[in-house]
């Protein structure tokens, strides 16, 4: 069965209480306290991901320490389609030039995992941040919302 339509099947069927549905989706993952839902099929601009995991009763992924980075680099190369060039959504936005939060918390954004020289909110476009695996390397940059990526969606496990 393709997986959109059992995610679609699966958003019927859950309603309102999709994240507990989620759980027991093949394309989850757990961490800890948290639960990660991969969108490897469809890209999206930073918004409508957002919104897309908003829908699924999740949040966009927000990433709490360098080991947890270390982890969602593992489940991407075993969930998705792990190539140069691979960019995927985080929640987090820039508060002020040099500075991003995550939106989910309001937290600063504290990993160590940037690439070299970012953010450095190129052309003066760049808002959101994603990673980005380029060059054998798996790194958060600053990329222009309406850039269209990959996402993860994450929730708190019940």
């Amino acid at each position: 069965m393709n997986l959109k339509l059992l995610m679609i099947l699966l958003i019927a069927f859950c309603g309102s209480s999709t994240s507990v549905c989620v759980k027991r989706s093949p394309l989850q993952n757990e961490f800890k306290n948290k639960l990660y839902y991969f969108e490897s099929d469809y890209k999206a601009s930073w918004f409508n991901a957002f919104v897309a995991c908003r829908n699924m009763g999740m949040e966009l992924l927000s990433i709490d320490s360098d080991e947890e980075f270390d982890k969602i680099h593992e489940f991407v190369k075993e969930k998705m389609n792990y190539r140069n060039g691979l960019t995927i959504w985080t929640s987090g936005v820039m508060k002020q030039k040099g500075q991003f939060i995550w939106i989910n918390t309001g937290n600063p954004v504290t990993l160590s995992k940037w690439w070299s020289g970012t953010p450095n909110n190129y052309g003066g476009h760049e808002f959101c941040m994603h990673v980005w695996l380029k060059h054998k390397q798996f790194l958060l940059n600053d990329a222009e919302c309406q850039m269209e990526s990959y996402y993860i969606c994450e929730s708190r496990k019940i």
